[in-house]
């Protein structure tokens, strides 16, 4: 590959499938004028009139802070997760296949025009490969943990809790080797790497890389009037859970406590697109089940509730807890996610260790107590959410690319 320093263009070409973590980092780049490209799948607002009324659910699967020219559609890679669904993606890995047609996409959109790269990990090794030995800089961003510490961390798990043995049997990232050499090479040709916390950068050093990184946790951008006392009313303390329901969220993990803690005057409500029918068995009959909830109805979900508790096995953030904060929700969360990145205070928050039932059963019983006793101030955890600053974001977003690029020079 020859020099490009005469054509390059100013700024980064952005990668990932679906609307990964509400265009976080686009938004950030675009708001500096440093978004060249985002590649993506399907973009709803670029659209003709027909696509927008034929396919409404994918409303959310846009930014108002993006502009559509901004954006290179692989119309094929939406077609292939449509059509491979569930039962076609237990046959061929249709995840992986999306994922290098994407890839494909994002490398040919680079030759055309030839910029630095701020590359989505899983989607990154040909625009990398086709960048090599050119003025373009690749960083790559490990929005998820490295696979080492994901397989290390579930065989552990699966050796306490059957559940999590017969899960791990299915688990792609813990069984196909294809995928391994994949995201070993992502990380060999990336001159830095972006994490949001300090779990997924200390999952590269477990790996055994000792590359360039800087972490930058998310910001979400929340309504200032997302939090509201009077919705917090009643008798009894509502926890609640928000996530997919696979094991790496810890979900068999709180099932167990949960009844280890038996509560007096207290709920717990799942909200699971997904869940895994391993952990389907263990589910407690006084646990409410919700699933395919609107955008409006988890808002509510978040707003009557008291105390959020989602605690991971592996979390590459969890944006999550930002919006349950956001609504003054005490949160209970483990270190293997990016909590500790977030200035959670003791009024706010607790963590855990985990996978411990026991600790996190006493974590229940303790924040239950903390309600009834009026001791969870739910306005503070509010405020304390909504301290961070989007323009903090951004320049913490730009500071680590800028320092990352020089490191590589």
């Amino acid at each position: 590959m020859t020099d490009n320093n005469s054509t390059l263009s100013r700024g980064y070409i952005v990668n990932f499938l679906r609307d990964r973590d509400s265009y976080v980092i686009p938004r950030a780049l675009s708001s500096q004028g440093l978004l060249v490209k985002l590649v993506t799948d399907i973009y709803f607002s670029k659209g003709s009139n027909w696509r927008q009324r034929t396919f409404p659910h994918l409303a959310d699967h846009c930014s108002s802070e993006i502009h559509p020219d901004l954006v290179e559609e692989s119309l094929l890679a939406a077609a292939v997760q449509f059509i491979g669904g569930r039962k076609l993606s237990k046959i061929i890995d249709t995840h992986f296949l999306a994922d290098r047609i994407l890839a494909w996409k994002t490398a040919s959109t680079w030759k055309r025009q030839p910029t630095d790269l701020l590359l989505y990990s899983g989607y990154a090794r040909s625009a990398f490969r086709a960048a090599a030995g050119s003025s373009s800089r690749r960083l790559l961003f490990l929005y998820h943990p490295h696979y080492k510490i994901i397989s290390d961390l579930l065989r552990e798990d699966a050796i306490l809790f059957p559940e999590s043995a017969k899960a791990l049997k299915s688990d792609r990232e813990v069984t196909t080797w294809w995928r391994w050499n994949h995201a070993d090479e992502e990380v060999e040709l990336a001159d830095g790497v972006i994490t949001a916390s300090s779990f997924s950068q200390r999952s590269l050093e477990y790996a055994g890389f000792a590359k360039p990184s800087a972490i930058v946790p998310y910001f979400s951008q929340l309504k200032a009037n997302a939090f509201s006392l009077s919705e917090k009313m009643g008798e009894n303390c509502r926890f609640l859970f928000v996530g997919q329901g696979v094991i790496r969220k810890g979900l068999h993990h709180l099932f167990r406590a949960w009844r280890e803690a038996k509560l007096h005057k207290a709920t717990l409500t799942c909200v699971c697109g997904h869940l895994d029918p391993s952990i389907a068995d263990l589910i407690p009959s006084d646990v409410i089940m919700k699933k395919h909830l609107s955008r409006a109805e988890l808002q509510k979900e978040y707003a009557r509730s008291h105390v959020f508790v989602m605690p991971s096995i592996i979390e590459g953030f969890g944006l999550v807890y930002n919006e349950a904060r956001s609504y003054g929700n005490y949160i209970v969360y483990t270190p293997n996610t990016g909590a500790p990145d977030m200035g959670i205070d003791n009024k706010s928050g607790q963590m855990v260790p985990v996978g411990n039932i026991s600790e996190l059963a006493s974590a229940l019983v303790s924040t239950n107590e903390r309600f009834h006793f009026n001791q969870i101030d739910f306005e503070h955890i509010a405020q304390a959410n909504r301290d961070s600053q989007w323009s903090q974001y951004v320049t913490s977003l730009i500071e680590a690319c800028n320092t990352l690029k020089e490191r590589s020079r």
